[in-house]
C-alpha cells in the first residue's frame, strides 16, 4: 500500500497482524524485503508495519538529501495516518538513528536497536560508495563491498542473494540522497540519556559497529544487550530466527 503524506512524500508500506503495534525500519539500501524472514513471524503476534524509507524501494525518490529528521517525520506522519500511537520501534543500521530520533520526540512503547549507530559514519567510504552506485549501479556496489571484506562470512554464505536483491530494489539516485542525509546526522550520544524507554540493543559479534556498545551502555538507562556470536551486521538475513526470538521475548 501507499501512504501519501502531507509533506509530499509517497511511502510504500505493508501492514499485517493484530495486537500491539510494532514498526520495522530497515537499513540503508534496504526495503521492506529486508524483513522478509522477520515480518511474517512477528505479524502472527503483533500488528506489524514495515515500510520503505523515502528514497528506497517503492517510496518517493526526492532530489534532496534525506536527513534523519526527515525520515523521522515521515514515520510520524505514516503512523498518524494509520492511527498508531506508542508503537514498539525496531530499527536496523540507519534505522536505529531514525528510531532514536523518533523516540526522542514522540511517545513509544519499547525500542529495539540492531547494529546501531549513534552518529554519522565516516564520510570517505560512503562518498566512494555513492560514486560506484551512480556510475555502475547498486549491484556493483554490493559486489564492491563484498570484495572489500565488509560483510561477514555468514552473510556471504547464507544471505548474499537476499542482500543483493534489496540493493537492486533501490535507485542509485535515492541511495545518493540517503547517504548525503546520513552523513549530516548529528551525534545522538548526549540525547540517549533522555530515552526513558526499555531498549534492546543487538549486535552480531562480527559487526564492526559493535564498538558502539559502550556509548549505548553508558547513556541509556534501561538497556538490555544481546551479542550474537558468529554473525555480522545483517542479522535480518544471517540469523533471523534468533533475532525474532530476542524481539518477542523483549516485548512480552
Amino acid at each position: 500500500m501507499f501512504s501519501y503524506l502531507d509533506n509530499g512524500v509517497r511511502i510504500f508500506y505493508q501492514e499485517r497482524g493484530e495486537g500491539k503495534p510494532l514498526v520495522l525500519i530497515h537499513h540503508l539500501a534496504g526495503s521492506i524485503n529486508s524483513w522478509k524472514y522477520v515480518f511474517p513471524t512477528l505479524s502472527e503476534k503483533y500488528r506489524v508495519i514495515e515500510y520503505d524509507l523515502r528514497g528506497h524501494g517503492r517510496s518517493s525518490v526526492l532530489p534532496t538529501p534525506y536527513k534523519i529528521e526527515d525520515h523521522s517525520e515521515d514515520l510520524k506522519k505514516l503512523l498518524q495516518d494509520l492511527n498508531i500511537k506508542e508503537p514498539v520501534i525496531v530499527g536496523h543500521s540507519i534505522g536505529t538513528l531514525i528510531a532514536i530520533d523518533y523516540a526522542l520526540h514522540n511517545p513509544v512503547n519499547k525500542i529495539v536497536l540492531i547494529g546501531a549507530l549513534y552518529k554519522a559514519p565516516n564520510r570517505e567510504p560512503y562518498e566512494r560508495y555513492v560514486s560506484i552506485a551512480t556510475t555502475l549501479g547498486m549491484q556493483a556496489l554490493a559486489e564492491y563491498r563484498r570484495q572489500q571484506g565488509e560483510f561477514s562470512s555468514t552473510l556471504i554464505q547464507k544471505g548474499w542473494y537476499d542482500l543483493v536483491q534489496v540493493y537492486r530494489e533501490n535507485s542509485p539516485l535515492g541511495y545518493k540522497y540517503a547517504v548525503e542525509g546520513l552523513l549530516m546526522a548529528k551525534d545522538y550520544s548526549n540525547g540517549l540519556e533522555k530515552l526513558e524507554n526499555e531498549t534492546l540493543l543487538i549486535y552480531g559479534d562480527e559487526d564492526k559497529l559493535s564498538s558502539n556498545v559502550e556509548i549505548f551502555k553508558k547513556n541509556i538507562k534501561k538497556l538490555e544487550l544481546s551479542i550474537l556470536k558468529g554473525y555480522g551486521h545483517f542479522l535480518n538475513f544471517e540469523d533471523p530466527e534468533d533475532l525474532i526470538n530476542l524481539i518477542i521475548n523483549f516485548i512480552k
